[in-house]
């Protein structure tokens, strides 16, 4: 798969993720991806340049959606960034392994949650930001029990 469908599939998944938390099927933390602001603000204005969020999101207002992540998103979070250490493309790793995280909080598939077309377009996007995905890709049907079970400590 080339670049440009890859960038669409990181911009699906993301959207995605962002709206199942607009849509109530994600909890709230989801909406920012658990993101802190800076990182927020920056993966917005690379996706969606033309979306003014920050005239949306206030920092009282990001600050109480961000008070509802709960207390094993870290876990989570740190378990699939556990996936690879190196990759060139740091940023849109860790936008990724947020918007995985994230979408593990729901009660659908992961590529269901992230709005994906199928689980293949999960393996695409693991194969190519999580080269050492081993357990993401190996457990992808399973998502919820094994990015639950056994997370990594902060």
């Amino acid at each position: 798969m080339d670049d440009k469908a890859i960038s669409f599939l990181m911009f699906r998944a993301i959207r995605g993720v962002i709206r199942s938390a607009e849509n109530g099927d994600l909890p709230l933390f989801t909406r920012t991806l658990g993101l802190p602001s800076d990182q927020y603000l920056a993966m917005m204005t690379h996706y969606f340049p033309e979306y003014a969020v920050a005239d949306e999101l206030s920092q009282p207002s990001y600050q109480f959606i961000q008070s509802s992540i709960p207390n094993d998103f870290p876990k989570v979070l740190n378990k699939v960034l556990s996936q690879n250490e190196e990759l060139a493309d740091q940023q849109l790793r860790i936008w990724l392994a947020h918007a995985i995280a994230s979408a593990a909080y729901g009660e659908q598939a992961l590529w269901q949650s992230m709005e994906l077309a199928n689980v293949l377009q999960l393996h695409i996007l693991l194969d190519r930001y999580f080269a050492q995905k081993n357990g993401l890709k190996h457990h992808a049907s399973s998502w919820q029990t094994w990015l639950f079970d056994d997370a990594e400590p902060c």
